[in-house]
């Protein structure tokens, strides 16, 4: 018997592993113009609830963020897009690990160079653990 609870609590494990998003501790590097400098969720909370993160964190298969009709992976994908694309967030509407999206834009080129502003207009949720604060090199 206690060989059988030890499994399942391995197995249990494992699966809570599983659903954490690869490289959730954070990215850091540069890219171009643009330094990423950590997880933003960290820091919401502080006064005014509009963030302004960074998509990080896609360095699987996928190599995306998916911008999600609600808060959770049941939810339709409305919208991917690639690392440094630049979201403003409500960072009081959060649901567990996901926060409110307002709308999305492009400030660089994918290699982190600078471009005029263009807009991705999405709305939807998208999850924390790939949403990095950057600074400007």
């Amino acid at each position: 018997m206690t060989h059988g609870r030890s499994w399942a609590k391995r197995a249990a494990l494992a699966l809570a592993c599983a659903a954490l998003p690869t490289g959730a501790l954070a990215e850091s590097g540069t890219f171009g113009a643009v330094r990423l400098v950590g997880l933003a969720a960290p820091g919401w909370g502080q006064g005014d609830p509009l963030a302004t993160p960074m998509v990080c964190n896609v360095n699987g298969p996928d190599g995306w963020l998916a911008v999600r009709a609600g808060p959770g992976t049941e939810h339709v994908i409305r919208r991917k897009l690639k690392r440094l694309v630049v979201f403003e967030v409500n960072t009081d509407a959060r649901v567990g690990p996901w926060v409110q999206v307002w709308t999305a834009y492009r400030l660089t080129d994918q290699n982190g160079n600078p471009i005029a502003k263009k807009s991705l207009h999405v709305e939807g949720w998208a999850h924390t653990g790939y949403l990095c604060d950057w600074r400007w090199r």
